[in-house]
């Protein structure tokens, strides 16, 4: 079995805490926990678009992620991913976070299970996503987020809308819309909410039940 467990943000090194303090900020949002199954492993993300969860149609780990190597060992996809992670480690932070860099990734073979509704998602391992930021991992939103629409594009991954908004163009990714911009479609028991309305429900459903 494997355990994975991420520290407390107080057991985080100072160097991350201070990148994240001036990158991003304070955000507010959830952790997720999404599940492998095959190995008996959860896997923790950050994200401040709970809202979002029905529309995850992949995750991508960090190249330095220590979940990555594990996952594909023993497996065909494993001298790809460690060949891509070896790649990734030569470049610097301010490559990879280039928003015009074409956006690389490598299957690994392995899915998660999308906690609000039992979907599997194939797991990447791209250089786009960063160690430093959040846990190093994230579920992939491209019908919502302009990296993830980008690399869906790349990768031939499916785009989901989950917000419908007037005037948005569904063929192009949108960026998180004002309060009250959009309600909920294709998310269950999301549906009609508003975002902010949407983003306290999932998040009190996932604390209910140990999932985040």
């Amino acid at each position: 079995l494997l355990h994975y467990d991420l520290p407390e943000w107080g057991e985080w090194p100072e160097r991350t805490k201070t990148i994240q303090r001036n990158w991003i900020g304070r955000s507010e949002g959830a952790e997720i926990l999404f599940r492998i199954e095959e190995l008996d492993v959860d896997v923790p993300v950050f994200t401040t678009r709970p809202d979002t969860l029905f529309g995850a149609t992949f995750f991508v780990l960090a190249p330095e992620h220590p979940l990555a190597g594990r996952l594909v060992e023993g497996r065909p996809e494993e001298a790809a991913v460690r060949a891509y992670m070896a790649a990734a480690a030569r470049e610097s932070a301010a490559e990879r976070g280039d928003a015009e860099r074409a956006k690389t990734g490598v299957f690994t073979g392995r899915y998660v299970v999308n906690p609000v509704n039992g979907e599997p998602l194939p797991v990447w391992v791209a250089d786009y996503v960063l160690m430093d930021y959040g846990t190093g991992a994230i579920m992939a939103v491209p019908g919502h987020d302009e990296r993830d629409f980008a690399f869906a594009r790349a990768h031939g991954l499916p785009v989901r809308r989950v917000i419908a908004a007037e005037g948005v163009d569904p063929e192009a990714p949108v960026e998180e819309p004002e309060p009250g911009a959009g309600r909920l479609v294709n998310s269950g028991f999301l549906d009609g909410m508003e975002v902010d309305e949407a983003k306290r429900a999932v998040s009190a459903w996932l604390e209910e039940r140990g999932l985040g």
